[in-house]
């Protein structure tokens, strides 16, 4: 009797551990605000983006990206993913 118990506490704990980790993909990280109003080197130095959809586990619509030197990722209007790009595609770095 004391094994059956202890085997099925031993079961609710990895059911919750499975429950709320984040590679399970229980909880979703999702932005919850996005800002229009990005300054151009940040939008330059975007390495990677990906698009957030209120289709899916998210509440609005947004542009993750992920910059260079950026610890936090940075939600942003997805209309910006066409000026980023612009951006991106126009700049000629300045040679010192």
């Amino acid at each position: 009797m004391k094994l059956k118990a202890t085997s099925l506490l031993l079961l609710m704990c990895v059911d919750i551990i499975i429950l709320t980790s984040n590679e399970a993909g229980a909880i979703p990280s999702c932005c919850l605000n996005v800002s229009k109003n990005i300054p151009q080197d940040i939008l330059r130095a975007v390495t990677k983006y990906e698009m957030q959809s209120k289709a899916g586990r998210c509440e609005i619509d947004a542009l993750i990206l992920h910059a260079r030197n950026k610890k936090k990722l940075i939600c942003a209007h997805p209309r910006l993913l066409k000026i980023m790009k612009r951006l991106k595609k126009n700049y000629k770095p300045k040679l010192a």
